[in-house]
């Protein structure tokens, strides 16, 4: 009888050592299959097999990954690479007839954001980060409401996360006025899916199918006022024309994917009268065949760039393929240029690109630090030819895991002006040279670390 437990001991030792070679075996089989980088394969194989529990469900929120691919149809493909590649992607074409006014931060933003929603007769469609029940937050609430009561058709989508200081209060004032509101993927503890870590980060209003903004301002009245970082610096695109019609389309899509009935995107693009021929392409990202397509794209403009690279954003932990785009792209003899915040409001994510700055000052690359407030601005301009604004930060959540959108502009004024744009925050800059950064060995040491971990910040 003393032996029995000395046994039952061994046996259940037995039956654990089994189980967890089995289920480390059954990873080694799934994650190769949705984790395609080596590296990051091993590393997520590694975390499972020494914390099975917690490193599945680590792996789970921040490492599975939908790999299907797009299958392109004729019709997406033309005789522009980048056109191709973005409609393999999702689907879209270029967009011919437009017209793009950049609206450089949130001032400007606000105000043309404002005077179309109090022009809106018939639907507003709007989609946000963060939407924040402050000063600016309530200012567009009141006339969302006023707008629902005199029977326009309003709908709002916010993310669950980004937006939790939305309040409730604010949220049943919008909801009693006629205003339709959804989340994006509200967490429910303990049922916690891959989507939990998948945040929408679009920024989208389309109004009476018409008018559509998009860019990286979010509604809250820092844009404004500024925080304890200072002014916030950012870029924002109305458009008027045939782009319209996608950015609504993605809008009634992602309305579905909240929960909201699908909608007929027939009933809420409107015919226009724009001639200018200013040609965009709307790209976005999310999981499914478009999961890679803004990488894809980023990576492609600077590949085919000739003589200059301009880029701004708030965070730079840029995967492979675009960092070492722009690596490749600056020793080959294209002037790269990237500018970057003195600080962001995450000391973390700071430290972590200092690895990727070092990389590019290696290259021979321009790196500048933004010291005029928090550069929130995303923005690339190659050749004065090409340009991109949108929601999309350089770094891997954005890229691999958080909804996102980006318009690509093909009208060589418009780049011009952002390239101008671009220059001209320069002057608020201080550029950093490979013989004058000085960082201590801990600094380095620790901005290599935490390097690794560069997919989930």
């Amino acid at each position: 009888m003393a032996q029995s437990v000395p046994r039952t001991g061994t046996i259940m030792t037995a039956l654990l050592t089994a189980l967890h070679l089995a289920w480390t075996a059954l990873a080694a089989v799934v994650v190769p299959r949705r984790t395609r980088n080596p590296a990051s394969a091993g590393v997520w194989l590694l975390l499972v097999f020494a914390l099975p529990v917690a490193g599945t469900l680590l792996y789970v929120l921040a490492g599975w990954h939908d790999t299907r691919t797009a299958a392109c149809a004729a019709e997406t493909r033309t005789r522009h690479p980048l056109a191709a590649l973005i409609g393999c992607g999702c689907g879209t074409r270029t967009a011919t007839h437009n017209r793009i006014d950049p609206l450089h931060n949130g001032s400007n933003a606000f105000a043309a954001l404002i005077a179309s929603l109090q022009r809106a007769t018939r639907s507003i469609h709007m989609e946000y980060y963060i939407f924040r029940n402050d000063r600016i937050g309530r200012t567009i609430a009141a006339i969302l409401m006023r707008k629902a009561r005199a029977g326009v058709e309003v709908r709002v989508i916010y993310d669950a996360v980004g937006s939790w200081r939305l309040g409730r209060r604010l949220r049943r004032d919008l909801r009693s006025a006629g205003v339709e509101i959804r989340p994006y993927a509200p967490i429910r503890f303990p049922w916690f899916t891959p989507r939990t870590n998948r945040r929408n980060h679009r920024k989208i209003v389309v109004t009476d199918g018409r008018t559509a903004y998009l860019g990286g301002i979010n509604i809250a009245k820092y844009y404004l006022d500024g925080d304890g970082m200072g002014k916030w610096r950012d870029e924002h695109l109305r458009i008027e024309g045939d782009a319209v019609a996608d950015l609504q389309r993605l809008f009634l899509a992602d309305w579905a994917r909240s929960g909201g009935p699908r909608l007929d995107p027939a009933h809420y693009v409107a015919p226009h009268r724009i001639a200018d021929m200013r040609p965009m392409q709307i790209a976005w990202a999310e999981e499914g065949p478009s999961r890679t397509t803004l990488a894809d794209a980023f990576a492609s403009v600077i590949h085919r760039a000739h003589r200059t690279i301009r880029l701004s954003s708030p965070y730079f932990m840029p995967p492979p393929c675009i960092l070492d785009a722009l690596r490749i792209a600056s020793r080959r003899g294209v002037r790269v240029a990237v500018m970057i915040p003195t600080c962001s409001d995450s000391r973390i994510t700071d430290l972590a690109s200092e690895s990727y700055a070092a990389d590019l000052l290696e290259a021979g690359a321009e790196l500048y630090r933004y010291d005029n407030g928090f550069l929130h601005a995303k923005l690339l301009v190659a050749d004065d030819t090409v340009a991109s604004v949108g929601t999309a930060n350089m770094d891997y959540r954005s890229l691999q895991d958080n909804l996102e959108v980006t318009a690509f502009v093909y009208d060589r004024a418009t780049a011009a002006s952002l390239a101008a744009t671009f220059d001209r925050d320069l002057e608020h800059c201080v550029r950093i040279r490979p013989d004058t950064w000085r960082r201590t060995p801990l600094r380095r040491i620790a901005s290599d670390l935490l390097r690794l971990l560069s997919p989930l910040l």
